[in-house]
């Protein structure tokens, strides 16, 4: 799973600002934590074959997440080092501006190994959730830094976007995906 998400983000622009210079390095820890957060709760979604991943925050988010999220950070900001620390929350405040205050479901990372992409794979390990949001009426978020997934995103229902910048200029979007109303099915 990790070397799936460090070779679907080696050419993402906000991963290249997180990792700078040192993205072979830094970049499996940092997928590291992002799965270690997400895992515990039940929120990572796989293809059989580790190909593609989507993990999410539920809109419950959970008594223990401030902790784990402590241990997690700690652990990779001894690994990574204070100035990749100091990236990682330069990006996270630059996130939180365009954070809606409403509750919704965030895909914090979608990855599919580059070999593996235009299967299908993405879509397939997005849908439970998708459609778990549907049911409850609830939204669903993302960002991204590329025009190529934005339009991904599109296809898929994410129609409502927001732009921040990082502290770098580069150009993100966060992305919302309202509640798709419940399909009725008529008799005939």
């Amino acid at each position: 799973m990790v070397g799936t998400v460090t070779a679907a983000c080696a050419e993402d622009p906000a991963w290249a600002f997180l990792m700078d210079d040192e993205y072979e390095r830094v970049a499996p820890e940092f997928a590291g934590g992002l799965f270690d957060l997400r895992v515990v709760s039940g929120d990572v979604w796989v293809s059989d074959d580790l190909a593609s991943v989507a993990m999410w925050d539920s809109p419950s988010g959970g008594d223990d997440r401030p902790r784990r999220a402590e241990r997690v950070w700690a652990h990779y900001r001894a690994i990574a080092g204070d100035q990749a620390y100091e990236r990682l929350l330069a990006y996270n405040d630059a996130l939180a501006a365009a954070t809606p205050g409403d509750r919704y479901w965030y895909l914090g990372v979608l990855a599919t190994h580059p070999t593996r992409q235009g299967e299908g794979l993405a879509t397939a390990v997005l849908a439970p959730v998708l459609g778990e949001a549907d049911r409850g009426g609830m939204a669903c978020c993302l960002k991204t830094a590329t025009e190529t997934n934005r339009r991904f995103y599109e296809r898929r229902g994410f129609i409502e976007p927001t732009d921040f910048l990082l502290p770098t200029g580069q150009r993100m979007w966060w992305l919302r995906r309202p509640p798709s109303p419940p399909k009725h099915l008529s008799r005939n």
